[in-house]
């Protein structure tokens, strides 16, 4: 955990029953039952088979103990807003989720966007280096395509979707999947013929609501091989000054 992360108050190995309240990034409401794995003052871990990402905003409710509550001392369930602050593999019943409670209220944005995802002030900006920006020009060229991925349970899942902009280092498409940033997903034509994987850059949430992803390609050449499957026009060679 980087030094800017370092808890200020060391959690306890706990084990409480927690309901979770989440949102996908189109806005779907979802619910899960789980387990603490440990908890403080501060936040608390727990394991989650529904796919969530850093900087989600999740409610939960739970039977903390008193001490470790900022309010509400008297409730037999402790409801409090909390932010995905890591996620990592390993945990038998999913991945695990390390939150930060935020309180009794959401943060600012959540309810016009409650599958967005939220930044701290003090969290460091995650501008892309020189060497990762764009070198090459994105045209507007709608492709129809098929995006497939795996939930956390393996079960595939996937749908058609059509290209708003591309370029031969990447796209932006919309999408009703429950994606998150910096997962790999497999691109290919409608009839099955081509395919490549591309990593999702960013997941946002468009002024029509409708959730999209920036797309960066692993295999530009196989994307163009694609794109000739799916009977495209060739795409510009000049690069982006």
């Amino acid at each position: 955990m980087p030094s800017s992360e370092r808890r200020k108050d060391q959690r306890m190995g706990l084990s409480l029953p927690v309901r979770v309240q989440g949102h996908d990034p189109d806005g779907t409401p979802w619910e899960e039952m789980s387990a603490t794995t440990d908890a403080s003052y501060g936040g608390a871990s727990f394991p989650l088979r529904h796919a969530h990402s850093v900087g989600q905003v999740l409610l939960l409710s739970l039977p903390l103990p008193r001490n470790f509550r900022q309010y509400a001392a008297a409730d037999a369930s402790y409801r409090t807003y909390a932010l995905v602050r890591y996620t990592r593999g390993g945990a038998e019943k999913g991945r695990l989720a390390g939150v930060m409670f935020l309180g009794r209220n959401p943060p600012r944005g959540y309810d016009e966007s409650p599958g967005g995802r939220f930044r701290l002030p003090s969290d460091p900006r995650t501008e892309a280096p020189r060497g990762e920006r764009r070198q090459h020009e994105r045209v507007q060229l709608f492709v129809n395509l098929r995006l497939r991925r795996r939930d956390p349970a393996g079960a595939m899942q996937e749908e058609q979707t059509v290209t708003e902009n591309l370029g031969r280092g990447g796209a932006r498409v919309p999408t009703t999947l429950p994606v998150s940033k910096g997962e790999t997903l497999t691109i290919s034509s409608l009839t099955g013929s081509a395919s490549t994987e591309a990593v999702i850059r960013n997941v946002y949430i468009g002024t029509d609501r409708v959730p999209r992803l920036n797309l960066q390609f692993s295999d530009p050449a196989a994307f163009e091989r694609l794109l000739a499957a799916a009977g495209a026009p060739p795409l510009p060679t000049t690069p982006r000054s």
